[in-house]
Order: structure tokens, then sequence, then C-alpha cells
């Protein structure tokens, strides 16, 4: 039966030659794969080689960079031994014109010890000269000894006389320290009466000045005195004394007291209200006054600014600054203690 099939296909040419066909793109496929597949591994082999070289041609750039670094190292060496070779040869030179030097020295100190040897002989016929001249000072000083004995013999008899010197002025020295004590006690005296005498002063001063306190509203004709007094003053502080007028203000609020009536100076203009306090004596009586007419006239006149002054001759210290501290403006000749 297989006999027979192949001697059809023998005998169909047509069948052979598709036969043919598929048998040879077969085959053509399998040496054209097996041709790749030796391809690749020549290839990966070459791959391999051109791997190997890379890496031997980064070694041989990284030697020559490394023989670079070196040969640069060697001729930054080779300078620095060509400069200490300048150098030397300057220092060799330099020390031969030291040689030289010394050498004119060690000739100069070889005269001038002969100079000395010289002066020495000398010197030793002069020591010859003052050994005989010491024995004869010798003889001298053995004649001063005895003249200090005898000296010491009278200085002796001095100290003994000093001693009772000294008995006298150490009693003297006590007589002094207590004339200086009472002279002392007498000074303190002095100092304390000198106190009482300044705090009677000021005592009399503060009377005159409490004194004069009592006409601190004697009347009208006195307030328009003093602004008359201080008119040059009240002006620097934009007021005008021909405006102010006496009046009386009654606390209709009950800001102090419902009712009550307080007779006050001031003058009113279309934005501020000034009020004046005018005193001869300004103490604590007159800050509290102060203190009421700012609150009143607050009071009563809440569309308008209040300014308030103190005018007076003379004022408290302690008051001044309250009164300051109040924001009030005060013009005075005296302040104070």
């Amino acid at each position: 039966m297989s006999e027979k099939i192949v001697d059809e296909i023998l005998n169909n040419p047509q069948l052979l030659s598709v036969l043919a066909e598929k048998i040879y793109a077969k085959l053509k496929d399998e040496i054209v794969i097996k041709k790749l597949e030796e391809n690749s591994e020549s290839i990966r082999a070459l791959q391999e080689e051109i791997k190997k070289h890379t890496e031997a041609i980064q070694a041989l750039q990284q030697a020559i960079q490394s023989l670079q670094e070196t040969v640069d190292k060697h001729t930054e060496a080779i300078q620095a031994l060509q400069e200490i070779a300048k150098k030397q040869s300057e220092a060799i030179v330099s020390l031969q014109q030291a040689v030289q030097s010394l050498q004119e020295t060690v000739d100069k100190h070889t005269q001038a010890i002969i100079s000395l040897q010289e002066t020495v002989k000398k010197q030793g016929e002069a020591i010859q000269s003052l050994q005989e001249t010491v024995d004869k000072h010798t003889e001298a000083i053995q004649a001063l000894q005895q003249a200090i004995q005898s000296l010491q013999e009278t200085v002796k008899k001095q100290g003994e006389a000093i001693v009772s010197l000294q008995d006298a002025v150490k009693k003297q020295g006590e007589a002094i320290e207590a004339l200086q004590e009472a002279v002392r006690k007498r000074g303190e005296a002095i100092e304390a009466l000198q106190k009482a005498v300044l705090r009677l002063g000021r005592e009399v001063k503060r009377l005159s000045i409490e004194l004069g306190g009592f006409t601190n509203r004697a009347g009208r004709g006195l307030e328009r005195a003093m602004l008359k007094l201080y008119r040059k003053a009240l002006e620097l502080h934009g007021v005008d004394p021909k405006r102010v007028v006496h009046g009386k203000i009654v606390d209709d609020e009950g800001v102090i007291e419902r009712g009550k009536v307080f007779e006050v100076d001031f003058y009113e203009t279309d934005d501020y209200v000034y009020v004046f306090e005018i005193k001869n004596f300004a103490d604590k009586g007159t800050y509290d006054q102060i203190i009421v007419r700012k609150k009143l006239f607050s009071a009563k006149y809440k569309d308008k600014k209040v300014k308030l002054f103190l005018v007076a001759n003379y004022v408290d210290k302690r008051v001044k600054k309250k009164l300051e501290e109040e924001g009030v403006e005060i013009i005075a000749s005296h302040v104070v203690k």
C-alpha cells in the first residue's frame, strides 16, 4: 500500500513540486534559524570581547591619568628641588661672605687681645700702687674707728635725752586729743544749731506764704490784677484774659451735689471752655476745687473740650505735680517744697 502511494507521488509531477517546495521552505527556515543562532552567538561573543576591550581601555585611561598625576607631582617636586637648590646656592654665597666677615672679625679680636694684654700689664702695676694706698687707708680707718667709738658714747647720752623728750611729747599729744574731742563736740553742737536755724528759716518762709494764702479769694479786684499780671503767660497758652468772666454754675446733674451753686471764672469759645482757678497760694484745697470744677464743666459742656488753668503766686510742689497729671495748665511764680 505504501509503495503504491510512493509510486503515485513519484508519477505526479505537481505533487512532487508541491512537496519539494514545502520541504525546501522548511529546510530553508531551519537553515536560516541555525544561521541566526550562530550569528547571535557570534554577536554575543563580539559583545563580550568589546566589553572586555572597553574595560581594558578604561583601566588604561585610569592608569594614564594616574601616570599623568605622578608626572605632575614629579614636575612639582623637581621645581621645588630646583628652588631649594637655588636658595642653597644663595645661602652658600651668603655663608662665604659671613665666613669672610668672621675672619676679619677674628683678626680684629686678635689685635684687641694684644692691646688688652698690654692694658692688663699696666693695670697690674696700678693695682700694686693701689695696694700701697690701701695700707695707708687701713691706718686711717683705725683712727676713725676710735673716733666713732667716742661718738657712740655721745649718741647714747643723746638717746636718753630723746626718750625724756618723747615722754613729754606723749603727754602733750594726750592733751591735744582732749582738746580735739572738745572741739568736735562743739562742732556737732554748732551743726545741730545750723540745721535748726535752716528748719526755722523754711518754716518762716512757709508761714509767710500761708499768711498770704488768707487772701486766696480776697475779691474780684485781686483776681483781675493777677490775670493782668500773668496776661503774657496766659496768651502763650492761647487764652484771652479780657474774656474771662466771673460767674456761677449750678450742679443740675448731681455730679457733686445736685442744686449746689459754685462760683467760677471761665469763658467759652466754639470748641473750648476755659476754666480758671486764681489763687495767691495753691494748696491741697485748691486741688480739690479744681477737680470739682473739672467734673462740673465736663458734665455740663459735653460737646466741648474743657481746659483748666491754675493762676497762682505760689503753688505747692506736690499739688502742682498732681494737677499736671490731671492735665491742668499751671501758671505760677513760685513752687513751694
